[in-house]
Formats: C-alpha cells, sequence, structure tokens
C-alpha cells in the first residue's frame, strides 16, 4: 500500500503556478522551484499530485518526472543528470516530451533547468555518453513532426555551466535512431553505438538498426564499422492503411474459448459487415513457412515477434499495426526467401481480405 503523499505548504501555494509543463527562454533557464522539486523527490503522477494538493481539475499536460526515455547519467563527485523524456502515450491528454535537465546532487539538493525548442528539441530515448566534462546527447525519437530521415542529431551539454549545444558531424550518419546503446570507446575518443531503431528511408517506418557505428569526437564523423548480414523486407497492405491483425487474433482467441468477449464479438460483426470470416486456423497457421523450419522459443520481452529457423538462420517477424517486418539474421538461398515472400503475402491477404504486397528494405 502506498504511503499517502503530503505536499508541503510551499508546493501548495506555488502549484497553480507550476503544475504544467514550460520551455526554457535562455540556454540555460534556471527552472528549479518547490513543486518540480517535489516532484522530482517523490515520484508522483500527475494523478496523486493533484489529489495530494486538492485540487478539483486536473491541469493536462501536467509536469512530472515519471518518464520514459529519460537518462540517468552518474557524474564523479556523485550527481545524476537526468536528460528528457515523455509521459505517457501519444493518445494521452498528459502526453509531453521534455526538453530539460534535472541535476540531483550528492547533498539531496535538485537542480531543474529549460532550453528553447530551437537550441534542444524535446527528446526522448536518445542515450547520454559522459566525456570529461560533457555529456552527449545522440539520438531520440521526439514529437513526428521533429523527425527527419536520413539524420541523427547529436547535442553536447557542458557541464560547467549547463548550456547545450547542437554538433554538426560529417559523413554518412545511422539516420534517425533511437532507443539504442552508445559506449565510450577504449581511447574515449568515441562514441560506439549499436542496435535500437532507424527510420526507414523509403517508408518511414521504423525497423531494427543492425548496423554498428562510431561517433569520432575529435574528427566530428560518423563511420560504420559493421553491419550484421541480413535480408529485411516489410509485408503490408497494397492499399497502405493499419491493418486488422490485432483485431483478428481477438477473434482467433475467442473462437475457442467458452468465455464470450465483448471485443471479439464487436471486430467479428465489423468483418462480417465487409464479407470477412476469420480464418482461426490460417491465423494461427500464419509463420509455418512453406519451406523446412522449426519454432524457436521466443524470448520472454518479446511482444507480436515471432522467431523461425531455417537451415540454422532465424528469420523473425515482428507485427505492427501498419506492417510486418521480416527480418532473416544470415543468408539464405534467393529461391527459399521468394517462397518465404509470397508465402506472407499470399497468407495475409487471405487472412485480411485485401491485397497485400512487400517492399524490400
Amino acid at each position: 500500500m502506498k504511503k499517502k503523499l503530503v505536499a508541503p505548504e510551499s508546493v501548495r501555494a506555488q502549484f497553480k503556478d507550476w503544475c504544467v509543463p514550460r520551455r526554457g527562454n535562455a540556454n540555460p533557464e534556471c527552472q528549479t522551484n518547490d513543486v518540480w522539486t517535489w516532484l522530482v523527490e517523490t515520484g508522483a503522477t500527475p494523478y496523486r499530485a493533484h489529489r495530494a494538493i486538492g485540487v478539483d481539475e486536473k491541469m493536462s499536460p501536467a509536469w512530472c518526472n515519471t518518464r520514459m526515455g529519460q537518462t540517468d547519467t552518474p557524474l564523479p563527485d556523485g550527481s545524476h543528470v537526468l536528460i528528457g523524456g515523455e509521459h505517457e502515450d501519444h493518445y494521452d491528454p498528459d502526453f509531453y516530451i521534455y526538453n530539460d535537465v534535472i541535476v540531483r546532487r550528492p547533498d539531496g539538493l535538485t537542480e531543474i533547468y529549460g532550453y528553447p525548442r530551437d537550441v534542444f528539441p524535446p527528446t526522448d530515448f536518445h542515450t547520454a555518453t559522459l566525456v570529461d566534462d560533457t555529456i552527449w546527447i545522440v539520438g531520440g525519437l521526439r514529437y513526428p513532426d521533429d523527425r527527419c530521415r536520413g539524420r541523427t542529431d547529436v547535442y553536447r551539454l557542458d557541464l560547467k555551466d549547463l548550456s547545450i549545444h547542437h554538433e554538426r558531424i560529417s559523413g554518412t550518419p545511422p539516420s534517425w535512431l533511437f532507443d539504442h546503446l552508445a559506449t565510450l570507446d577504449d581511447g574515449g575518443e568515441g562514441i560506439v553505438l549499436c542496435g535500437g531503431e532507424v527510420m526507414h528511408s523509403e517508408e518511414l517506418r521504423f525497423v531494427e538498426n543492425l548496423t554498428t557505428w562510431k561517433l569520432d569526437l575529435r574528427a566530428k564523423t560518423w563511420t560504420a564499422l559493421e553491419t550484421k548480414a541480413f535480408t529485411r523486407w516489410m509485408l503490408m497492405r497494397e492499399d497502405g492503411s493499419p491493418n486488422d491483425l490485432w483485431a483478428i487474433s481477438e477473434v482467433a482467441r475467442a473462437n475457442g474459448s467458452s468465455r464470450p468477449s465483448t471485443f471479439a464479438e464487436r471486430y467479428r460483426s465489423e468483418f462480417a459487415a465487409r464479407g470477412l470470416i476469420v480464418d482461426a486456423a490460417l491465423y494461427d497457421a500464419r509463420y509455418q513457412l512453406p519451406v523446412p523450419h522449426e519454432i524457436v522459443e521466443q524470448p520472454e520481452d518479446s511482444f507480436r515477434r515471432y522467431r523461425i529457423a531455417v537451415d540454422g538462420v532465424i528469420v523473425r517477424f515482428d507485427e505492427d499495426y501498419f506492417d510486418i517486418t521480416v527480418t532473416v539474421e544470415g543468408t539464405l538461398p534467393e529461391d527459399r526467401l521468394d517462397r518465404i515472400r509470397r508465402h506472407g503475402v499470399e497468407t495475409f491477404s487471405k487472412l485480411e481480405g485485401v491485397p497485400y504486397k512487400w517492399i524490400p528494405l
């Protein structure tokens, strides 16, 4: 049971002035105040904070430090530097991506700094790498209108004065990169980045990053160190609209269950209205490929991800709401790849009752 959250009198007095986010007006602007400090130190969600204050109408979005995609960089003196992050998903009234820096000192003090949007844009799922007295901020998901295919943004946070500076990096970048890993190389002169996702240049979709990159901090250049052998393509509806796989899965699960499902009945009615009867057996067998293969045990953290081994090579299917990305983690003969592609197009076209296509990535 959570301990009751109690707001100090100074927080109550300032709450209406500081309960919502605001961007900074200088590089940096100190925005430390009792309300935000209290929210950082308690980790309170907007809902809990408003209840503790006794405010009837909650302001949305509301400032908080319960975020996803925020980085936490420890410093040698015991301080921690927290950068950006997002609260809630894009469809929630409280959704907000921050462009602030929060410094938590070892003596318990908290400092909060804001920045103008054109100096440091809102960022989440970036990386933050400590190099001497600077933190290098690389990549990030951000708001859709801020994204740019073929670009990887790099910013430098100067720990002496907490100012942030955009760095111009030459060479071919990883493209729009986020949710990746970053490590300082042995010489301390470069940052090595791997994993995460990148924006595909053709379809503006995100796919797994399979290249290891190096950011040379002295020359300020990008270098691709290694790319895993792979073949990848995307299965999607020809009309470009979202697929119905989630709804089909609800109907397929309900077919063998004795418990009624309101969602399944609604989806079944919607499908029937356009002449589609869900083939539950086909849905369950959608990744039974027309080539010899073995089912591979799925990782515990996989969600709508399916792995199959063909001739010892992993073939991975990642289902999203617009597409299914197929990644062959190695090399297979072209005739086998062609059969797997055609199977996907035919299976999903039949399953959804609309034409599918495949697009090379």
